[in-house]
């Protein structure tokens, strides 16, 4: 391994050591800081897990969806029927609403990914609408009045009743993902998926199917989306079919936007700045504007994401790993050559 291998690797293993640390610190920062909760940090977890898997599918396979709100209404479903009705062991029902929400997404690969561009777009926010449509009809999923009484998650026979019991189980399944998501992207697969989103032509060329890496994205897109909604239906205890609607399938395509599309970090670092700004908004909003009324949160998606378009094409996570990267360049090969430092400023912009 070369020096400059060595550096990248220590720069990576840094940069894990401070998101642990970051995820350990937050109950003692969010319970002394106004507008956040833990419940706040529940949430935040479980909203950039299921962004996560945004990454290898819009960010790298560039395949855009506006659907991913319904998978994570399916692995929440299936774990609250499963577990409220049949009484089945809750890490088995997490376990089938992942295994179901990657099956459909396979199933519904096979057919929208024959369109392409701003016609896909359409097909996946058309299959969220038919997801959130059932989830509102069929006595199953309770129709209109949703499930609710849904046990709460007890590993090992802990009960995790407390929102910070169920923040540090999140925070471990999040950590969790983005490593196997890292892992994934700096993986021969991972090279297939940013050779799809460049040019899928020359993807099909190179004997590489793109048919079944766009069907293999989804589907992880759908496994991390499932296992956020089952630990979201076991954490609140409720499941409506409000939760496959498009503002949520637009939060998570914002979330994974404004932390950077093209990274690992993306999710964490968006979910952080978007619930962030949306708390604030609540809690502040009305006190500036007390005649205000109704749901600020979409305010927040569109001047965020607005902003990060303008200003920030990578997203937060992408600026941060461009710099990283730059440092151990420098302290490797010494002061670039002017050219070549020219050429690294046009890359970043």
């Amino acid at each position: 391994m070369s020096h400059r291998a060595r550096a990248l690797v220590g720069s990576r293993a840094a940069g894990y050591a401070v998101f642990v640390v970051l995820l350990l610190a937050v109950p003692a920062v969010f319970t002394r800081v106004p507008f956040y909760t833990m419940s706040v940090a529940v949430l935040m977890c479980l909203q950039a897990t299921a962004a996560l898997g945004l990454v290898p599918l819009v960010g790298r396979a560039g395949q855009i969806s506006l659907g991913q709100a319904a998978f994570f209404a399916v692995g929440g479903y299936t774990s609250a029927i499963l577990t409220g009705r049949w009484h089945v062991n809750a890490l088995l029902a997490l376990t089938a609403g992942v295994a179901l929400a990657m099956a459909v997404a396979y199933v519904v690969g096979l057919f929208i990914f024959r369109a392409q561009g701003q016609y896909l777009a359409l097909a996946t926010l058309s299959f969220g609408l038919v997801v959130s449509s059932l989830a509102n009809q069929l006595p199953l999923t309770g129709a209109s009045n949703g499930l609710a009484g849904i046990p709460s998650l007890a590993p090992f026979g802990v009960e995790l009743d407390t929102d910070l019991s169920v923040y540090y189980l999140v925070a471990g399944v999040l950590l969790v993902a983005v490593l196997s998501v890292d892992a994934l992207l700096r993986s021969p697969a991972g090279d297939a998926l940013s050779a799809l989103g460049d040019s899928p032509v020359a993807t099909e060329a190179a004997g590489v199917s793109a048919a079944a890496l766009r069907r293999g994205a989804l589907a992880l897109a759908a496994g991390l989306a499932s296992i956020a909604g089952s630990l979201y239906a076991h954490w609140s205890s409720f499941m409506d079919s409000g939760q496959a609607g498009l503002l949520n399938s637009v939060q998570l395509l914002v979330i994974a936007s404004v932390g950077g599309l093209r990274t690992p970090w993306g999710a964490p670092l968006g979910a952080l700045v978007i619930v962030t700004f949306s708390e604030a908004s609540k809690d502040l909003i009305p006190k500036v504007f007390p005649s205000a009324t109704g749901n600020f949160d979409i305010i927040v998606y569109g001047i965020a994401l607005i902003a990060v378009l303008l200003f920030l094409p990578r997203g937060v996570g992408g600026v941060t790993a461009v710099r990283r990267e730059r440092s151990v360049r420098k302290r490797q090969d010494g002061p670039a050559p002017a050219t070549t430092a020219r050429t690294q400023e046009r890359e970043t912009q």
